[in-house]
């Protein structure tokens, strides 16, 4: 009898239904099922057939018994039955519904739900009016049947803002009621500062009942997440701090797909929960919102917006000590100002354009040669961003993808454009991407690249020095940017790259990588909403009320009627103004003088759904019984498989064996000696058998035992295993394609040296181009980013890396080696170092035909005569080859010069 007391019907009248299941009863009695059938058989199956023929009379009691059960079923159902008793609502007078429906509300939104329907079901019964007052609308106090209300309540959903009590409660107050009302306060749990005043005013206006969320069932919310390195930092707030809590929060793609998800929990007492999700970065550009699973409100999802990707950066060097000497790297200072805010990488233009990078940074990088042009101009050109930065090679001269023509040389201290003191940077004009930035003090530029004066300019000038001079130039290029700094990346021509503006520039250069203009950059600038969420955190689009947000205003708007949370700006460069902002806390309502009622103990179960899934599994079963009782079932048989099923054999397709395979195998398993194939049968002997000759000498004068020299395709073949290239020239070579070019700046840029070997004596010299072998040298790599060269000065590393030597005999005698040039003294700095930057030169040019004068044969004898020096030439050649193999293999270290008093010293103490 207890069980049967919870039991109430909601259409108690269609339980009269019920007075026709004897009629029921009658018409399956007087309807038999069909007799059963036998399939007439021929031939041999004749045999054992009964010619007995039976017509069932009556349906078998339990069958009917079944069919009777599910009509009532069916019956009872269609009352509406409810099982459990739902909130008593007390008084006569009219009953307000005081709803919280803010996004704080969301998460837990169908059990208030419940809670409304069973007060309009008691109101109904009771035949007492309603209003209905939601707390984040506008309050309208308007008394109406339970029905409409019904209907109103249906249609009410969770805002994605937070709620206003104080203005529904003075509604309320103001509102007039003929009888005292029966209130009852559907609370999100969360402290506004009103909820007492709330509680107060809403008791004292009638008689007040208030519902809140059961311990561990409060909203959850996200605090803007951190794109940090390796993924996202995710923190999770509630404001129930009771007892332990988890869940998962998911980062989501822009078709709701779920990209990666990660475990949070909050341990007892805590109001915060920390995870990591990690990502790729080309995954986690994907990602256009995090969310907490489970959760659904406006508060627990965080919308990222165009601009907040972690946006991917190539840097490209000139340098190949960025390992050994960072310091003295252009790339480790970008390196540094970038990484909080980005995902560096390093390597060939190719190879970084291959991997989709959103930024290509060029550091002294003067001409983009070979394949490399087109690609850069296609990315450019399609939405990328170039920034170059300036140096010794772009003082020599540069392509066409700068945002000005420069002048040849550069503007230094001590040089015919020289200062009086180091400059400083000018402020920055309004219309500069840059504006707004304060320069530091300390900021000063002693070199530069100048750029040529033009009518345009002005208009490319986003940063300047304070004599008027660019310091940064751009230009639109497509639908991308192409920036220049007039200075190195590093601190040699300024000490911009040691200063935080140099930090907050690069920032503001990402931002024009996700499709920003400058002009979108200023203040004046409104953002016009594109995608806004509902409470429940879904996107829709904008409503009518939306309005456009400044963009100096959108990190400090509030979320309204007026802004919803969403994205505002433009598409794929959106702004994201979220629910929940990093100082946003959720505080539980304390102790505010009134009883609060769990909504879990107002549950109300609705027996329909249960009782109509009965019924239809009964009448289920009734059609498999009465199949069977006809003899359709006997015929079903369980199918012999006559073959085993063959398995679909993939041959997978072996990579085939390739001639670079054992080419590159070779050349990893030793250091080898290298020159460049030319396709020319007689050059490519000759330099084969000098590498050979010059690798006898070297393994009976040193340590090193090269192997035998290898041939390289600069088309094909892998360079990186080479530190040394011999490369001969001959009128009868082909030029280059433009992918060989590419790999040839590569391989120089990357630590790589090339000899490049003219074998006629004239280069430099007065005969100048008119001899075919450097007229050959300058058809090949006139397109190469090449360094400022210069004669090898007399203190090179070059003439005692080894042997002390001053001439460099080949075949020929005389002549001049040229090697990448030092920069211009600085008189306040000392004497200049063997090399800028304590490297190894990329290039060496000659034309004295050292391969010959180092060939021999298979005997080891000497394959050519030497000019005019005889058999004194050739050692002094021999010297300048294992000079020049050393000095490639091992660098410069004999340049520095720190150890040398102490030498000294010891020396004379040994004598």
């Amino acid at each position: 009898m207890a069980f049967l007391s919870g039991l109430s019907f909601g259409s108690p009248l269609i339980l009269a239904a019920l007075v026709v299941l004897p009629a029921i009863w009658w018409l399956l009695r007087v309807t038999p099922p069909l007799p059963r059938r036998v399939v007439f058989p021929p031939l041999r199956l004749l045999l054992g057939l009964s010619g007995k023929e039976e017509t069932p009379a009556r349906t078998p009691w339990w069958l009917l018994l079944l069919r009777l059960i599910a009509a009532a079923l069916v019956i009872v159902a269609l009352a509406e039955p409810l099982f459990g008793r739902g909130p008593q609502i007390a008084g006569q007078g009219p009953v307000l519904l005081f709803i919280d429906n803010g996004w704080t509300a969301a998460a837990n939104w169908d059990a208030r739900q419940a809670v409304i329907a069973d007060v309009l079901r008691s109101a109904t019964q009771q035949g007492r009016p309603v209003a209905i007052v939601p707390t984040a609308d506008v309050p309208d106090v308007s008394l109406m049947d339970a029905g409409r209300a019904a209907r109103i309540a249906q249609a009410l959903t969770p805002e994605p803002w937070l709620p206003d009590r104080g203005r529904a409660v003075a509604a309320v107050v103001k509102a007039k009621f003929a009888q005292r009302p029966q209130i009852v306060w559907l609370s999100d749990g969360i402290e506004d500062g009103q909820a007492q005043a709330t509680a107060d005013a809403l008791a004292d206006a009638g008689s007040l009942q208030i519902y809140g969320d059961p311990a561990g069932k409060g909203p959850l919310a996200l605090l803007p997440p951190a794109n940090g390195a390796s993924g996202f930092d995710v923190t999770v707030i509630r404001a129930d701090t009771a007892g332990p809590r988890g869940g998962e929060v998911s980062a989501l793609g822009s078709h709701e797909e779920m990209l990666a998800t990660a475990r949070f929990r909050f341990a007892d007492g805590a109001a915060r929960a920390q995870t990591h999700i990690s990502l790729p970065l080309e995954v986690r550009n994907e990602t256009t919102r995090i969310a907490v699973a489970g959760s659904d409100s406006a508060g627990a999802v965080q919308l990222l917006g165009g601009g907040g990707a972690r946006r991917a950066v190539g840097l490209v060097g000139a340098g190949a000590n960025e390992d050994t000497q960072p310091l003295l790297s252009d790339t480790y200072y970008l390196e540094r100002a970038l990484a909080p805010y980005a995902d560096v990488r390093k390597g060939t233009v190719s190879a970084l354009l291959a991997r989709n990078v959103s930024v290509l940074i060029l550091a002294d990088i003067g001409k983009i040669t070979g394949s490399d042009y087109e690609k850069v101009v296609k990315f450019v050109a399609g939405g990328g961003l170039l920034i170059r930065f300036a140096g010794e090679r772009m003082t020599n001269g540069t392509d066409d993808l700068v945002p000005v023509k420069l002048r040849v040389g550069g503007r230094y201290l001590g040089g015919a454009l020289a200062w009086a003191e180091p400059q400083r940077l000018a402020p920055f004009s309004a219309s500069s991407p840059f504006a707004g930035l304060a320069i530091p003090k300390d900021v000063s530029v002693k070199r530069q690249i100048l750029a040529e004066p033009s009518v345009e300019l002005a208009d490319r000038s986003w940063a300047r020095l304070a004599d008027g001079t660019p310091l940064v130039t751009a230009e639109a290029r497509g639908k991308g940017f192409i920036v220049l700094f007039h200075i190195t990346a590093g601190p040699q021509w300024s000490s911009l790259p040691l200063s935080g503006l140099y930090v907050d520039m690069m920032r503001r250069l990402l931002a024009l990588s996700a499709g920003t203009r400058p002009s979108d950059m200023k203040s004046a600038v409104t953002l016009p909403p594109v995608v806004t969420l509902d409470g429940f955190g879904r996107g829709r689009r904008p409503p009518a009320e939306a309005l456009p947000i400044r963009a100096v205003d959108i990190g400090r708007t509030e979320v309204s009627r007026t802004h919803p949370p969403g994205l505002y700006g433009v598409a794929g460069t959106e702004d994201a103004l979220n629910a929940v902002k990093a100082n946003t806390a959720l505080l539980p309502i304390g102790d505010i003088g009134h009883p609060v009622s769990a909504y879990a103990q107002t549950a109300v179960l609705a027996l329909a759904p249960w009782l109509l899934a009965i019924a239809a599994a009964l009448l289920f079963i009734d059609a498999i019984l009465s199949l069977w009782m006809r003899g359709y079932l006997a015929r079903l048989r369980v199918a012999r498989v006559a073959t085993p099923l063959l398995a679909l054999l993939f041959l997978l397709n072996g990579r085939e064996a390739r001639a670079d395979d054992a080419f590159d195998l070779k050349a990893a398993t030793d250091t080898r000696l290298a020159y460049v194939i030319t396709g020319l049968p007689d050059v490519d002997d000759m330099s084969k058998a000098g590498l050979t000759g010059l690798g006898m000498q070297l393994r009976l004068r040193t340590s090193y035992e090269p192997q035998d020299p290898m041939g390289v395709d600069i088309a094909k073949d892998d360079l990186s295993f080479f530190p040394l290239l011999y490369w001969p020239m001959d009128p009868r070579e082909k030029d280059l394609s433009p992918e060989a070019l590419s790999k040839i700046s590569d391989y120089m840029r990357n630590g790589g040296t090339i000899l490049f070997d003219t074998r006629d004596l004239t280069l430099g010299s007065a005969r100048g181009a008119n001899s075919p072998g450097e007229q050959t040298l300058r058809r090949l790599i006139a397109k190469l980013d090449l360094p400022p060269l210069e004669p090898v000065p007399p203190d090179h590393v070059l003439t005692k890396a080894f042997y002390i030597i001053n001439d460099y005999p080949g075949r020929w005698e005389g002549g001049k080696l040229w090697v990448e040039a030092l920069p211009p003294a600085d008189p306040n700095a000392g004497p200049a170092p063997a090399r800028g930057g304590d490297g190894v030169s990329p290039v060496i040019i000659g034309g004295n035909d050292w391969a010959a004068a180092w060939a021999v044969n298979a005997q080891g004898a000497p394959l050519v005569d030497v000019v005019p020096g005889g058999e004194r030439q050739r050692e002094l050649a021999y010297r300048f080859g294992v000079n020049l193999v050393m000095y490639t293999f091992t660098g410069n270290y004999k340049a520095d010069q720190v150890h040398v008093p102490a030498l000294l010293d010891r020396l004379g103490k040994g004598q």
